[in-house]
């Protein structure tokens, strides 16, 4: 399996997205937010998604120079109309009109319609945090296809629906990052599953009958993901499947009238107006470090806390490059020769 440097994989993807007709700086801010995402371990949301990208520029889902302009607002309320173009460059402009309102207002919530693909969400949630504030993203809608089943029932009806918190700790600069699908497992980690060659575990997964199975490749063919959490991961999906989606303008994924794409609300606290900072991180930072302090349960090393795999992940691979399953690596070199895109010499590929 390569291992690909960082700087090499953000080089590639902004040289085909600037190939496929994207900006030079929206080329690099989304190419750098899918390697950033591979980095933590997210390679579902990695650069794996370039080639889902200049597929959706190519049809003319994805319009790869389009801006997000503001649609309407009112106190700490915003629309922002992302026009089609590329997700991660709405949700970076929405987390920064969402970081200004809550400024000004205490409480800023931006609403991302026309959006697509946004990405990870614990990158604009951590943003947040960065600034000081309470960060809350909340996802719906699909740019793949309708995909997770109701709890007890064997058709698909509903997305992943994906959700992010984040929030400023002790003194560093590292937030407190939680993000994860009200599924029990995103679209793109089937797809991640496939290209590596490994089956999945038990209760994530049904067959186009709504019979139990451990083969990705039957999502392919008419399969569906379950809720996490059973009846209870199942009625949060509901209300994430609703909020931000009807809220941003969409449809509900199963609905004729739904378009293709991630209808987001980006929600932003600023802690000054609620409590007095510095108290805030410190007693963040008491609590996680209890939480840290107790003993593991039998089977366990340690208890782990949400955000931590993505840190020491990042670390490692900064080190040691990104893993890519061949098969992924070799279809990025393929859409590269494709639009004349040389794939530079890099030390760490193997």
């Amino acid at each position: 399996m390569p291992q690909v440097s960082a700087s090499t994989l953000v080089t590639i993807g902004k040289s085909i997205f600037v190939a496929a007709g994207a900006p030079d700086d929206i080329a690099h801010d989304v190419a750098n937010s899918l390697v950033e995402t591979n980095l933590s371990g997210h390679d579902s949301h990695g650069i794996i998604r370039v080639m889902l990208y200049v597929d959706m520029i190519r049809n003319r889902d994805l319009l790869p120079s389009a801006r997000p302009q503001l649609r309407q607002g009112s106190g700490a309320i915003a629309s922002l109309d992302c026009r089609r173009g590329f997700g991660q460059i709405g949700a970076q402009v929405g987390t920064a009109m969402a970081a200004e309102l809550a400024h000004e207002h205490g409480i800023g919530c931006v609403a991302l319609e026309n959006v697509n693909h946004v990405g990870r969400l614990g990158e604009y949630a951590e943003s947040l945090a960065r600034k000081r504030m309470v960060g809350i993203v909340l996802t719906s809608g699909t740019v793949v296809r309708v995909s997770v089943a109701p709890w007890g029932g064997r058709e698909p009806l509903m997305s992943t629906n994906p959700m992010a918190w984040a929030l400023p700790a002790g003194t560093g600069d590292t937030p407190f990052v939680l993000d994860y699908a009200t599924a029990v497992v995103a679209n793109g980690k089937v797809q991640v599953a496939l290209s590596e060659g490994r089956a999945f575990p038990e209760g994530m997964l049904l067959d186009r009958d709504g019979n139990p199975t451990t083969d990705p490749a039957s999502f392919l063919n008419g399969g569906m993901l379950l809720p996490f959490g059973t009846y209870k991961g199942h009625g949060l999906s509901l209300m994430m499947e609703l909020i931000p989606g009807i809220l941003c303008g969409f449809s509900p994924v199963s609905s004729t009238r739904f378009r293709s794409g991630n209808p987001t609300l980006i929600l932003a606290l600023n802690i000054e107006a609620f409590a007095e900072p510095e108290l805030f991180r410190e007693q963040t930072q008491e609590f996680l470090e209890r939480i840290k302090a107790v003993a593991p349960a039998d089977g366990f090393d340690e208890v782990l806390l949400p955000g931590e795999k993505e840190q020491r992940s990042k670390a490692e691979r900064s080190r040691t490059g990104i893993p890519l399953p061949r098969i992924v690596w070799n279809e990025l070199c393929d859409l590269a020769a494709a639009y004349g895109v040389d794939v530079p010499e890099d030390p760490v590929a193997a």
